[in-house]
C-alpha cells in the first residue's frame, strides 16, 4: 500500500537538576540500536546572569547554555517500534544527575522516550509508533550550563559534536577570569634604587575596545618614562598571564607630554590583551613610596584604572645599637651604621658626634671604622677596615656626656658601620640605663640604650626538691673583682618559712672551695634566721656561698605565699669606705604546696562517668582528724564501691602518683542528702593521699560542664584552700546537629540526636522542611549509637519503628510538610536519624530544615536548630523552573456528573524516576473537591485511597502534569454498587439436656434430630449427640 506521510514534531523535554541523589539507572539493553547518525544540526545559545541571550562572541565561564538538537529518520527507514539510537553531549556542558525517561511526544501522545546517563554523557532515544511513518523529525532541547572542570586552559575552546555527514563545530572565546581588565605593578632596581621599572596590562577581559587608550600620569618624584615596550599579553582561563612577542612601533603612537605617559593603539578594535613597560629613574633619593595610577578606556567602553604602590628599600642614614654587654668588666659594645641610604656626602659634612653618659668612657683602641656594600636584597656585606689615616677620633664632651668626634678626611659615599667600646669609669652599685646618642654631619640623629647591673652581690634559687621539701640557694660575690675588705655576708628570711639544714653551707673562691680560716661563720644565728658570714681577709675576686634549707608553708609568717631570701654584704671599698649592697631572690612554690592538694577529673562518655582524683594533705600535715568534704555537683551519684584511697608519692619535681593502695579500715565515706561525699581518715594522719572515686551522670540531663570543690579539714578547722575542678563533657548540652548532602535529586539528612547523653522522657522531634523539598516517607531510618570514651559517636544498629520510635509525616492544606518522631522508649544515649528529601526548586535555591527536640527530665528540653544548603538547577525548555500551581480533584457520580460528591479521600504523589513521592492526602468537601496547593512543576498521579459513602472505589491512577501557575483540574467518577439481594439471616440452635430431678445435673449422649417444616412436611436436617457437657448445638440455621 502507499506510504503513508506524517510530519511529527517531536519536542523533548529534559530536566537536568542539580539535585541530591543519583537515580541509579541503566542502560536499556534489549532494544536494536541505531547505527547511523539520525542528528541533523546542533545550535547553542548562551544567557547571561539576567537571561538574556549573549550577542557578543566572548562568554563569561559557567554562562548557562540551550542546546537544541534536530534529528529526523530517513523515509522507508526500516526502524522497528522500540529501536534505540544513542549519542553523546559533549563533556564540556555540565549534568548534574542521571535523568530517567521523558517522553518523546507529538501531537500530545507519547510516541517514544529518552533518557540521559550523567557520568558517561549518554542520551539514549528508544522510538515507538514509528513503523511506517513517513517524514519523522523531532527535537531535543538541552538546558544546562558550561562546565569549567571541563573547559580549562586556553581562553578559546573548540567543541565538536557529530552529526549526518560530519561534524558541527563550536569555536568559542571566553572570558578569563579576572578581576579587572587592566593591571598595574612596580619593580625598583635593587637597594636604594635609582629607577623603577613599571608594567601595565590591559585588556585582560578580551574585550572588542574601539579606539583604545593608555595613560599614566607620572607621580613626583620620579622622572619621565624611558625605554617604553609594548608586548603581547596572553591570557588563559584562570587569569594568568603570560608576556608574548613584542609589538611593533607602528601599532601604537606614544607621547609623554606634562609627564603623562599616553599610549594609544593604532588599531580600533582591540581583541587581545598587551603589556606595556617602561622605566622612570628616581629624581627624589629621599623618597621611598610612589604611587602611580593607569587608565585604560575606549570609545565604547569606560575608563578603567589600576594603581601600584612601589615601595622603595633605603637604607638609614644613621643608626645606633649596643651588641653586646659584659658584667663581669662592666663593658658595653656599640655599633653605628652611618650612609646606609649610600647618598655621596662632602668631606665637610662627613663627621660623627657620639655622646653617652659621663659614668662610660672611650675604651682605648677599641674604635674601628669599616666600609660596607649593600646587596639588591639590602643585607650589608662587612669590608675591609678603614686604615686610621681615612678619619680623625678626637675627644667630645657635653652637660653629664662623655664621647668623641669621627671626622672623615675626604667625600664619601658608601656605607659605614663603626664599632666601638664604653667602660664604666667606677664600680657600679646599682642598675642604670647608659644612652648613647650619635648626630651626623646632616644633621641626622640616632639614639640607642643599654641597661648595666652591679655585680657586688647576686643571688639566686637553684633546685628545688618537693619531696624532701628543700631549696638550694647560691650568693655571687664581687663579680667585678673590686678589692673589698672586712667583708660581712648576712643572709635572712623576711616571710620566715625556711630554716637552714646543718652542713650545707660552702664557700668557694673562684672555682676552689675556700680556706675554713679565710671565714667565720656565727654560730649563734638560729637555723629559721639564716646565717652570717665574716670573711677574715681581703676580696680580690669572685666568692660563691651556697647552701639549702627545708622550707614548710606552715613556717610562713606575714601572709606570705612565696619563700623570700635576703642577703646583705657590708665591707670596706678600696677608698677606705664603709658600703653596703642588699639583694633578694624568691621561691614561688608549685600550686599544690599552696593549696596543700590538688583535684582533677576525666569523662568517659562510654560510661557517662567521671573518675575525681582528690590530692589531699600535700604537705604532710599532721592531722589529729583529717576529713575530706566534696559535693557532687550536676547531680552526681556516687558510685558503689567506686573509691579509694592511695599513699601520694610525690616526686623530686614536685609531680604527684599514686602509690599503694591504703587499707580501708582506715577509713570511711558517706553522701549525705545534699549530695555531699565525706571521707573520714579514722587514725591521725602525717603523709599526702590521694582519693579516686567514680561518678555517674546516668539518668540525667547533662550539660557541657561538671565543677566539683574539694576541702581538706582537720576536724572542722580548713587545712587546705578549696580544691576545684571542671570536667568538660563532649557534646554535653547537645541535643540536635543536623547535616544534609546533596546527591543527584534528593538531600541526605543527617541528625545526630542527643549526643550529649541526656536522659530524657518524652524525647520528640519535630521538623519542618522548606517548601521547595518533599520528604520521602520510606528513607526513614534511626539508628542506635556507639559512644566511645572521648565522647566520638558512630552509628549502631537500626531501630524498629512502632517498637522503639513512631514517625508522623504531616502536610498541610498549603502542602507545606513536617514530620514528626517520638521516642516511644526513655532516652538516655544518642541516636542517629537518616532520610531522605527530593528537591523540587529552583538554581541556586537555599534548602533549608527546621528542627525543634523536646523532653522532660527533672525540667523540661526544648532545643531547636536549622541547617540550609545550596541546590543547582539547570531545566530544559517547555519547563518553568520553580513554578507552582495547583490541583482541584471533583468528585461526581458517575451516573450524573452533575452531583458533586463529599467524603472520597485523594493521595497526590509525584513521580521522581521510578520513585513515588507521597505529596499529600486530601478529601472531598461538601462541594466535592479537594484542592491540593503549591505544587512545583513535575509529573504526579493521583490515586482514590476511599470512596464516598454508597460508592464504590476508583482504584486507577490518573496522571497529572504541572507545568505552570495554572490551576488543573481533575475530575474523577464514582459508580454506585449493583442492587444487593437481600441478606440471608442465619441463626443457631443449643439444646440443653439435665436430669428431671436433678437440673444441675447434665446428661451426655442423648441424641437429638433437627427437622426444616415446611408447610405440612418435615425436612431432617441434622443429627446430633450431647457431649460430656450435656449440650448440643445446630448452627447456621436459615
Amino acid at each position: 500500500m502507499a506510504k503513508k506521510k506524517i510530519s511529527t514534531l517531536l519536542v523533548a523535554l529534559l530536566i537536568m537538576m542539580q539535585w541530591l541523589y543519583a537515580f541509579g539507572l541503566s542502560p536499556q539493553v534489549n532494544a536494536a540500536p541505531i547505527s547511523n547518525s539520525i542528528i541533523d544540526s546542533v545550535t547553542m545559545a548562551v544567557y547571561d546572569k539576567s537571561g538574556n541571550v549573549v550577542t557578543d562572541d566572548v562568554y563569561e565561564p559557567g554562562s548557562k547554555v540551550k542546546l537544541d538538537y534536530t534529528w529526523s529518520l530517513p523515509n522507508g527507514h526500516g526502524y522497528k517500534n522500540g529501536d534505540t539510537y544513542t549519542f553523546k553531549l559533549p563533556e564540556q556542558f555540565k549534568l548534574y544527575n542521571d535523568i530517567p525517561d521523558q517522553p518523546l511526544v507529538s501531537g500530545g501522545e507519547a510516541i517514544g522516550k529518552f533518557k540521559v546517563y550523567k557520568d558517561s554523557h549518554e542520551v539514549v532515544m528508544t522510538l515507538e509508533a514509528i513503523e511506517n511513518l513517513a517524514d519523522v523529525k523531532g527535537t531535543l532541547t538541552f538546558q544546562t550550563a558550561f562546565d569549567m572542570q571541563v573547559i580549562n586552559g586556553s581562553t578559546t575552546q573548540i567543541i565538536k559534536i557529530p552529526v549526518k555527514g560530519g561534524e558541527q563545530v563550536f569555536t568559542l572565546h571566553f572570558k578569563p577570569n579576572v578581576t579587572s581588565t587592566i593591571g598595574k605593578s612596580g619593580v625598583p632596581k635593587g637597594y636604594n634604587a635609582k629607577s623603577i621599572d613599571w608594567t601595565i596590562d590591559v585588556n585582560k577581559e578580551l574585550a572588542a575596545v574601539q579606539n583604545a587608550v593608555v595613560t599614566d600620569p607620572i607621580p613626583a618624584g620620579l622622572g619621565a618614562p624611558v625605554t617604553v615596550a609594548v608586548y603581547e599579553l596572553n591570557v588563559s582561563l584562570d587569569g594568568k598571564v603570560v608576556q608574548g612577542a613584542p609589538v611593533d612601533g607602528s601599532k601604537y603612537s606614544m607621547s609623554t607630554d606634562g609627564n603623562v605617559l599616553k599610549l594609544s593603539f593604532n588599531e580600533s578594535p582591540i581583541r587581545t590583551a598587551y603589556r606595556i613597560q617602561y622605566t622612570t629613574p628616581v629624581t627624589n633619593e629621599d623618597q621611598t613610596s610612589f604611587v602611580n595610577k593607569a587608565t585604560f578606556e575606549g570609545s565604547n567602553k569606560p575608563p578603567a584604572s589600576a594603581t601600584a604602590t612601589v615601595t622603595v628599600q633605603r637604607g638609614t642614614a644613621l643608626d645606633k645599637s649596643s651588641t653586646k654587654y659584659d658584667s663581669n668588666t662592666q663593658t658595653i659594645d656599640w655599633e653605628i651604621k652611618y650612609n646606609y641610604n649610600e647618598k655621596t656626602i662632602t668631606q665637610a659634612n662627613a663627621f660623627l658626634t657620639d655622646l653617652f653618659n659621663d659614668t662610660q668612657d672611650l675604651v682605648a683602641g677599641s674604635l674601628h671604622v669599616y666600609q660596607v656594600t649593600i646587596d639588591s636584597k639590602g643585607s650589608e656585606i662587612l669590608g675591609a677596615e678603614l686604615p686610621a689615616a681615612s678619619y680623625k677620633v678626637t675627644p667630645e664632651t657635653a652637660a653629664k656626656s662623655n664621647g668623641f668626634k669621627l671626622q672623615f678626611l675626604q667625600d664619601i659615599s658608601s656605607a659605614y658601620k663603626i664599632k666601638y667600646q664604653t667602660k664604666a669609669n667606677n664600680r657600679v652599685f646599682d642598675g642604670a640605663t647608659i644612652t648613647n646618642k650619635v648626630t651626623s654631619g646632616s644633621g641626622d640623629s640616632k639614639t640607642a640604650t643599654r641597661g648595666i647591673n652591679q655585680v657586688i652581690i647576686t643571688k639566686g634559687v637553684g633546685a628545688v626538691n618537693y619531696q624532701a621539701k628543700t631549696a638550694d640557694w647560691s650568693i655571687t660575690l664581687n663579680r667585678d673583682s673590686a678589692p673589698m675588705t672586712n667583708v660581712v655576708v648576712t643572709d635572712s628570711f623576711p616571710n620566715k618559712g625556711m630554716r637552714l639544714i646543718p652542713g650545707s653551707l660552702t664557700v668557694k673562691e673562684g672555682n676552689k672551695p675556700m680556706d675554713a680560716a679565710d671565714y667565720t661563720v656565727d654560730a649563734s644565728v638560729p637555723a629559721d634566721q639564716g646565717f652570717k658570714i665574716t670573711f677574715n681577709r681581703a676580696l680580690y675576686g669572685q666568692v660563691t656561698i651556697t647552701y639549702s634549707t627545708e622550707f614548710n608553708m606552715d613556717w610562713l609568717g606575714n601572709n606570705a605565699t612565696n619563700f623570700l631570701n635576703q642577703a646583705t654584704v657590708a665591707w670596706v671599698d678600696g677608698n677606705s669606705k664603709a658600703q653596703t649592697k642588699t639583694v633578694s631572690a624568691t621561691f614561688d612554690p608549685r600550686i599544690e604546696v599552696k593549696n596543700n592538694g590538688f583535684k582533677n577529673g576525666v569523662y568517659d562518655a562510654s560510661l557517662k562517668q567521671i573518675t575525681w582524683t582528690v590530692g589531699v594533705n600535700y604537705n604532710g600535715k599532721t592531722l589529729a582528724g583529717a576529713v575530706v568534704q566534696d559535693t557532687l555537683e550536676s547531680g552526681q551519684k556516687l558510685i558503689d564501691n567506686a573509691l579509694t584511697v592511695y599513699n601520694m608519692n610525690i616526686a623530686a619535681n614536685g609531680t604527684p602518683s599514686l602509690g599503694t593502695v591504703v587499707d580501708s579500715t582506715y577509713y570511711n565515706y558517706t553522701v549525705d542528702k545534699d549530695n555531699k561525699l565525706t571521707v573520714t581518715f579514722l587514725k591521725p594522719i602525717s603523709s599526702p593521699y590521694t582519693i579516686v572515686f567514680k561518678t555517674s551522670l546516668e539518668g540525667k540531663l547533662i550539660d557541657n560542664k561538671v565543677n566539683n570543690m574539694a576541702t581538706l579539714f582537720d576536724g572542722t578547722t580548713p587545712v587546705s584552700k578549696n580544691l576545684t575542678a571542671s570536667v568538660n563533657i563532649p557534646f554535653g548540652g547537645e541535643y540536635l546537629n543536623k547535616s544534609g548532602t546533596q546527591n543527584g535529586d534528593k538531600i541526605n539528612w543527617t541528625i545526630l540526636i542527643n549526643r550529649g547523653q541526656s536522659t530524657v522522657t518524652n524525647a520528640k522531634i519535630v521538623d519542618t522542611p522548606s517548601e521547595n523539598q518533599l520528604l520521602l516517607p520510606g528513607t526513614f531510618k534511626l539508628f542506635t549509637t556507639k559512644v566511645d570514651a572521648g565522647g566520638k559517636v558512630s552509628k549502631g544498629t537500626e531501630l524498629v519503628k512502632d517498637v522503639d520510635y513512631s514517625l508522623e509525616i504531616k502536610t498541610d492544606d498549603d502542602g507545606k510538610q513536617s514530620f514528626e518522631l517520638s521516642f516511644l522508649k526513655k532516652l538516655s544515649t544518642s541516636a542517629i536519624l537518616e532520610y531522605q528529601s527530593l528537591i523540587v526548586a529552583k538554581d541556586q535555591d537555599k534548602v533549608s530544615n527546621k528542627i525543634a527536640f523536646t523532653g522532660n527530665n527533672e525540667t523540661t528540653v526544648t532545643k531547636d536548630t536549622s541547617t540550609s544548603i545550596v541546590v543547582g538547577v539547570s531545566s530544559g525548555s517547555g519547563t518553568i523552573g520553580g513554578v507552582r500551581g495547583s490541583l482541584t480533584v471533583v468528585k461526581v457520580d458517575a451516573a450524573d456528573n452533575k452531583t458533586r460528591l463529599g467524603g472520597a479521600t485523594f493521595d497526590l504523589y509525584r513521580k521522581s524516576g521510578s520513585d513515588k513521592v507521597l505529596v499529600g492526602t486530601l478529601t472531598t468537601d461538601a462541594s466535592g473537591t479537594a484542592l491540593f496547593k503549591k505544587l512545583l512543576a513535575g509529573e504526579y498521579f493521583v490515586k482514590e485511597t476511599a470512596a464516598p459513602d454508597g460508592y464504590v472505589l476508583d482504584s486507577k491512577e490518573y496522571p497529572v502534569s504541572i507545568n505552570s501557575a495554572d490551576g488543573f483540574q481533575l475530575t474523577v467518577a464514582n459508580a454506585k454498587p449493583a442492587t444487593p439481594k437481600p441478606p440471608v439471616i442465619k441463626g443457631s440452635l443449643t439444646v440443653k439436656k439435665v436430669d428431671s430431678a436433678k437440673t444441675d445435673l447434665l446428661l451426655s449422649g442423648a441424641t437429638f434430630e433437627l427437622y426444616e417444616k415446611k408447610g405440612a412436611s418435615l425436612t431432617l436436617i441434622s443429627t446430633k449427640t450431647t457431649d460430656a457437657s450435656g449440650t448440643v448445638s445446630f448452627d447456621k440455621l436459615p
